[in-house]
């Protein structure tokens, strides 16, 4: 598929070329039953005029939702911090420091535990399994000696594990504890960890310059019945700066390839001197089919000779990080658009004007409207904790750490938000190829505003319309913004006998958004 990619100020935009060959008619039929369909690529994009997809960035809150408050943590909230959804509860595992010298603070570091009912706010509670400076009353999980260990800069991430019963629903992948590699602990409670897998993923120690410093992903993919993860993998070839994520699978724990041996999924492109990859944050969608997506950090390094503002000395391994935003179909295959940041830096003197890191955990918020992320804003950059000669030529160039702030902030997407089918005042449509499908209606996350509209027709395999459910039939869908609103042909929604056989959608558009669509009983 041919595409032009543009941006406007709030989104990203890719337009179907009218080049672009329409599906034929007797192609294959997608099943898609009644599952939640979102829009990534041309999949029912079969026949488009007029359309085009864009990429929609999140709405920042600005809050500090979780924030240094206790000794423990006065050196800032760290980046390798996860969160996650289960029934009523937020769970959030963050990293923190008691300094600020975090590339000096080998035992300084901590992971701790929070909960909220909602989201937004979080309580921290008094876990009580290390003493801190004489004091239980802290949430402290692992480091100052709390389960046996002490850390430095390094988190972890934690997933639910639907094979691990109850004594093992909760797994953290980390770096730290006993073993080589990523360790893999394990709990029932997502408060109580014991050590489960010593050596998840290695990497060969001849190869002395490749490590597994970022926050590394695992979970359980449902659709392949397999174990994902996505590491770091450093590049070291000519003309390529070195991070980058790799992928593997396995269907059990513990068996993960050598990370050199694990293909690049997100990496610096040939000649690229400027920006490597840091962590992926990459996740399967819970609420629609085929869906991933994947919010890599892009880090700016400032090089020797190439900074006006270090015309004799460049700090060392400094700069600043933004988040982009990437998706897939099948986890292996990502359509990047055109690397505009999802998530930009803050206004200078803002808590995040140097660095925003997305943290994984895509949770809902208790209407079931949105989505929830999570980020970590930093006004110091990379580096400037590296030693004093950093903080000296960063401070004397104008890019010095102003307050040393590092905390958690929310952000927040429509339900689907990501990938919007959208369509010009000046209207547009596009067909989908034959669907086989489930379900008695047709329900829509779009949005008209004020002056938007859209129409549904159903095709039938000669495509023709199916009586009933032609384009004149459709109610017109205005002054619409909802997450499941109902399709109506002449005032009634029963789909009937129209899917005893695959059909084909019309979608015509004007001036509005299409996020996601699913046929429901």
């Amino acid at each position: 598929m041919k595409t032009l990619a543009l941006w406007t100020a709030t989104a990203s935009c890719i337009l179907f070329s009218s080049a672009m060959a329409a599906r034929a008619a007797g192609a294959e039929p997608i099943d898609v039953g009644g599952q939640r369909q979102v829009f990534i690529d041309d999949r029912f994009m079969a026949e488009a005029k007029g359309v085009h997809l864009r990429v929609h960035q999140p709405r920042k809150t600005g809050e500090w939702t979780i924030k240094p408050e206790h000794p423990w943590e006065q050196g800032g909230i760290g980046p390798y911090s996860n969160l996650l959804h289960d029934g009523t509860t937020y769970h959030a595992w963050y990293h923190t420091m008691d300094t600020t010298e975090w590339d000096q603070g080998h035992t300084n570091g901590s992971v701790c535990y929070a909960r909220s009912n909602d989201g937004i706010t979080w309580e921290k509670p008094d876990i009580g399994l290390i003493e801190y400076k004489g004091n239980r009353r802290n949430n402290i999980l692992f480091g100052h000696g709390a389960s046996g260990l002490r850390l430095g800069q390094d988190g972890g991430m934690v997933f639910l594990d639907p094979n691990g019963g109850v004594e093992n629903r909760f797994r953290m992948l980390c770096r730290f504890g006993e073993g080589e590699g990523l360790r893999i602990f394990s709990s029932s409670n997502g408060i109580n960890w014991r050590l489960t897998h010593k050596s998840v993923c290695r990497f060969r120690t001849d190869e002395k310059r490749h490590h597994l410093d970022s926050q590394n992903i695992m979970f359980w993919d449902d659709r392949i019945s397999k174990y994902v993860l996505y590491c770091r993998r450093n590049l070291f070839s000519d003309g390529v700066q070195g991070r980058g994520v790799a992928r593997a699978e396995s269907a059990e724990l513990e068996v993960f390839p050598l990370v050199q041996d694990m293909p690049i999924m997100i990496g610096p492109a040939r000649g690229d001197r400027w920006v490597d990859y840091y962590s992926s944050s990459a996740m399967k969608y819970p609420w629609a089919q085929d869906a991933y997506y994947m919010f890599p950090q892009a880090y700016f390094h400032y090089l020797g000779g190439e900074i006006p503002e270090f015309p004799r000395q460049t700090p060392i391994n400094a700069g600043p990080l933004h988040t982009q935003f990437a998706a897939s179909r099948d986890g292996k295959n990502w359509e990047r658009y055109d690397r505009r940041p999802f998530l930009r830096l803050g206004m200078k003197g803002e808590f995040d004007w140097a660095s925003v890191r997305m943290i994984h955990g895509l949770v809902p918020d208790v209407s079931g409207r949105e989505m929830y992320m999570y980020y970590r804003g930093s006004d110091w950059l990379h580096g400037w904790d590296r030693n004093p000669n950093n903080k000296r030529l960063l401070t004397e160039a104008g890019l010095g750490a102003g307050r040393n702030i590092a905390v958690i902030s929310r952000v927040v997407m429509r339900r689907d938000g990501f990938v919007s089918v959208s369509a010009p005042w000046t209207g547009g449509e596009f067909t989908t190829g034959p669907l086989r499908c489930k379900g008695r209606k047709l329900a829509l996350n779009a949005d008209t505003s004020a002056e938007g509209t859209i129409r549904v027709e159903l095709l039938g395999a000669d495509g023709a319309p199916i009586p009933g459910f032609a384009l004149k039939d459709c109610d017109m869908i205005h002054t619409c913004n909802e997450i499941n609103r109902v399709v109506r042909w002449k005032g009634g929604t029963d789909l009937g006998t129209a899917l005893a056989e695959p059909v084909r959608l019309r979608f015509s558009m004007k001036n509005a958004e299409l996020y996601a669509f699913q046929f429901m009983d």
